[in-house]
């Protein structure tokens, strides 16, 4: 098999800098389409930068929308002129060669039933040599930058990024509603991206959240048990234990303790009530 696939990337920016721009023109170069979804409030003045390139398709209103619906404009944008759509976010370090290279296996392999594909992900500017056999490993759910999704099969099972998520579990729960409607999430690992997660503390190199995220992910995962737990015991044994680790990992790593610990009862306080979306944040 060896199709020509078209390729849309859909990149999601937060106050971006230079840089940042940088990378969206040089991702011009590797896709057909990019389309730049910026969460940032305010005017951006550096994004117009962008403007002089053709290819890529700026939206911004002025507020900070999340990453459900960002995901979800672009799957709208790309829909009908693409074959996949990769997402991104402006932390992410993804090649030209490890794009091509999985461009490459989509073009030259049967992803019939495969809705999410994505590389080997290595965190926090971790650039070790690592052996690549190249072959592909089915996974409970991979993160969404660097994810290449199979619109054709987005469209026919009528899938989407839950809007009640804003930030965190959003991959998560996307990729869990793949697999439940008997489609495939693999990993491909004769390609990587590199991506930085959290702020470095005294105490580890990775992870250190903001105290907002720490609410969303408080929060976020009493609605994803919901959604996707067997039973009562099994959500609420999941709420507890899965809550327990992520206050023992504040207390042990984390800076801010007093103010992320907090969140807890914020997001119990927001979930019960329906607060979803961006929430209180």
């Amino acid at each position: 098999m060896n199709r020509k696939n078209k390729f849309a990337c859909g990149i999601v920016t937060y106050f971006p800098n230079n840089d940042v721009i940088d990378k969206i023109n040089r991702y011009s170069n590797e896709f057909d389409e990019v389309y730049v979804f910026d969460n940032t409030p305010q005017e951006s003045d550096v994004l117009k930068k962008l403007e002089l390139n053709q290819k890529i398709h700026l939206y911004s209103n002025k507020e900070n929308n999340g990453l459900s619906i960002a995901y979800n404009y672009f799957i709208k944008e790309a829909i009908f002129n693409c074959d996949f759509l990769c997402t991104l976010d402006q932390d992410s370090d993804f090649s030209k060669e490890n794009i091509r290279k999985i461009a490459n296996y989509i073009n030259n392999n049967n992803l019939d039933n495969i809705a999410v594909i994505g590389p080997k992900i290595i965190y926090n500017d971790n650039h070790e040599m690592i052996t690549r056999n190249c072959d592909i490993t089915d996974k409970r759910y991979l993160i969404s930058s660097g994810s290449f999704l199979n619109l054709s099969i987005l469209n026919n099972n009528n899938i989407r990024f839950d809007p009640q998520y804003f930030i965190d579990r959003v991959d998560v729960d996307f990729c869990q509603e793949c697999i439940r409607k008997g489609l495939r999430v693999v990993e491909y690992t004769g390609s990587v991206l590199y991506q930085t997660l959290g702020t470095p503390t005294k105490y580890m190199n990775k992870g250190n959240h903001s105290y907002k995220r720490h609410y969303y992910m408080f929060r976020n995962r009493f609605y994803y048990n919901r959604k996707f737990s067997n039973s009562l015991l099994q959500r609420e044994s999941l709420n507890i234990i899965q809550s327990l680790k992520q206050c023992l990992r504040i207390l042990t790593f984390e800076d801010q303790k007093v103010n992320k610990l907090k969140q807890l009862l914020l997001a119990i306080h927001d979930y019960r009530h329906n607060i979803m979306g961006s929430g209180r944040y």
